[in-house]
């Protein structure tokens, strides 16, 4: 009779045990995916050459194309904000993932995330750091990301309470254009920069690092949105 009340409550709580081993998958899943996409996309090099003068970072990138002949004359026209993408997404999701009470996170990690914000903001952020510039129209909208998302490190542990179904499904969507839309400029721009560089070019490990970064972050907030909403509810 015992063996037998142990078998039941045993089976009754596989499907709970399971359900938060997911949970913690996909947490740490998501969270170590960010934190590789955001060094990858801030540090790492999207167009590869050994000189290291000829390396450019996505921030680099984002400012190089300003000075191509065609983009500087009209003739070809493009968003450099797009390479920025995949750090801005970054930036606004750490601290909003790093106080979420439904994922599964150790202390450590939670604040590792919220203390890499600092330098991966900072990478987004205008090579130029005088008031006049980082207003000027051209670099305000990195300017109010970079704000916002060290205002969101400031007050992460108060917005634990966000559901994580709206937080993960709008990160996905959101991790979804930050890999679509540097890839499609880049292709708009390739051959302008073969051009300036005199040799073939192609994107470089630091922009595929960061893509599989965004990919691992995005399946991991899938499944903790999917296992969050069994266990909580």
């Amino acid at each position: 009779m015992t063996q037998t009340s142990n078998a039941v409550t045993q089976s009754s709580q596989d499907p709970q045990t399971e359900t938060v081993i997911y949970l913690k998958s996909g947490s740490i899943m998501l969270a170590l995916g960010l934190l590789i996409a955001g060094f990858a996309a801030a540090f790492a090099p999207w167009v590869w050459r050994p000189p290291v003068a000829l390396q450019l970072t996505g921030p680099g990138l984002a400012e190089f194309v300003k000075f191509l002949p065609q983009v500087r004359t009209g003739q070809l026209q493009g968003e450099r904000l797009f390479f920025l993408l995949p750090l801005m997404v970054v930036i606004i999701s750490l601290p909003l993932f790093s106080g979420s009470r439904q994922l599964y996170l150790p202390g450590w990690l939670r604040w590792t995330m919220r203390l890499s914000v600092l330098p991966l903001a900072l990478a987004t952020l205008s090579p130029v750091w005088t008031p006049g510039i980082l207003l000027a129209a051209e670099f305000r909208l990195q300017t109010v990301m970079v704000g916002l998302a060290l205002g969101l490190t400031l007050i992460s542990p108060l917005l634990g309470g966000i559901p994580l179904r709206i937080l993960g499904w709008l990160f996905v969507a959101a991790g979804l254009a930050a890999l679509v839309l540097p890839y499609w400029q880049f292709s708009l721009v390739q051959a302008q920069i073969q051009e300036a560089y005199h040799e073939p070019v192609s994107l470089g490990w630091g922009w595929w690092l960061t893509a599989l970064g965004m990919v691992v972050s995005m399946a991991g907030a899938i499944i903790a949105t999917i296992f969050s909403t069994k266990a909580f509810s």
